[in-house]
């Protein structure tokens, strides 16, 4: 004898706040190997509006919860299972959805800003509520995502009309099929993405960067690629052997304590056919103005005193660099990478000391402010 339809239907359980928060607070308890621990398995709940900022959730499950409206600002949802779920209007500023599974899910109003959604499941998750039969009117709220990452996250079939990307890191996602109708990508990383079958009417890319990316497809849907970053010209992979000449120079320049050759000049070039050639080098008093500089990595590399004035360095690695004294003004930093670098002021011979300056940089997703202060955890 087969089973009703309601025996198969899931069984939802409501939760007050107070519950939902001893709910929460044992899973950090498991989280952390604390007595008294257990894993979060909240599937199917009810708990709108619930106050959850700051809490360690990460392999969590929260599949078919309906979570409507509630906060969960810096959270640590790092693989949670959000498969399903309800999150319209949540508030998940900050938080980290590393490798989270959020298919199918409904974002719509939803704040992502500054979340960190890399390598996240997103299929089918609806970032707004529309109607299709009206000519896609709005229905509803669109999610915020401006500033935040989600490197190599899988967004097909995603519903994202009019969903605003500014400055988001997108690199290598997958967007296959996903309907970004009016969507504005400002500034945006979308390095690698893969936009087959994506509906691209109206779509915004002023400024966006769309390396290593099928161009035929932004072109048959007449997309503008006003400002945007494209693959290096033959002629800026010409200078290669320039850029290497300026970079020989100033490693005699810091190996011979000044006497011989020189800080290297790269004012205006295109780095990135030199991408590998910068990390752990010498580059004291380096001087980059205006150069194209994103992706390029000068993790440990010694920069002391180098100026990157408007230079657009977005999601460039200066990981354990020595940038003591650098010189940022109003460059394009947006996600790079500033990990153990040193940005403390650089002391000069006769006295004072020559202080980085970020004066505005665009520094999203970078964890710093523009006084030069680290704010990561």
């Amino acid at each position: 004898m087969s089973r009703s339809r309601s025996s198969l239907a899931p069984r939802i359980t409501l939760l007050n706040a107070d519950t939902f928060a001893a709910r929460v607070r044992a899973h950090e308890a498991f989280v952390m190997g604390r007595p008294g621990g257990e894993r979060g398995l909240l599937r199917y709940v009810v708990a709108r509006g619930v106050r959850c900022d700051r809490k360690r959730l990460a392999d969590a499950d929260f599949t078919g919860a309906d979570l409507t409206g509630s906060t969960f600002i810096g959270s640590d949802l790092t693989r949670v299972s959000l498969y399903c779920a309800n999150l319209t209007r949540c508030d998940l500023r900050g938080a980290q959805l590393f490798r989270a599974d959020l298919r199918g899910g409904t974002y719509a109003g939803a704040k992502l800003a500054g979340a960190n959604l890399d390598q996240a499941d997103m299929r089918a998750a609806v970032l707004c509520i529309a109607d299709e039969t009206l000519g896609l009117k709005w229905m509803g709220h669109r999610t915020e995502m401006a500033g935040a990452t989600a490197n190599d996250a899988n967004m097909t079939d995603a519903v994202a009309l009019g969903v605003d990307f500014t400055n988001c890191s997108l690199r290598g996602a997958l967007l296959r099929n996903a309907n970004l109708k009016n969507a504005n990508f400002t500034d945006a990383n979308l390095d690698g993405v893969d936009l087959t079958g994506a509906r691209l009417t109206g779509v915004v890319l002023k400024g966006a960067i769309v390396t290593n990316i099928d161009m035929a497809i932004l072109q048959r849907a007449g997309v503008s690629l006003e400002g945007c970053v494209v693959d290096p010209t033959p002629q800026a992979i010409a200078r290669l052997n320039e850029i290497r000449a300026e970079l020989e120079m100033s490693e005699t320049w810091g190996k011979t304590n000044g006497r011989s050759g020189k800080p290297a000049c790269l004012d205006g070039f295109d780095l990135r056919p030199a991408r590998s050639l910068f990390n752990d080098q010498l580059l004291a008093g380096l001087t980059a103005r205006s150069a194209m500089g994103v992706g390029v990595d000068f993790s440990g590399a010694q920069l002391q005193g180098a100026i990157f004035d408007d230079a657009d360095l977005r999601g460039a690695n200066f990981k354990g660099a020595d940038l003591r004294g650098a010189s940022f003004l109003r460059a394009h930093l947006t996600h790079a990478i500033f990990q153990d670098a040193d940005i403390s002021p650089l002391d000069q011979q006769g006295g004072g000391s020559r202080p980085v300056r970020f004066d505005g940089a665009e520094l999203t997703g970078t964890g710093m402010t523009r006084q030069a202060s680290f704010e990561l955890a």
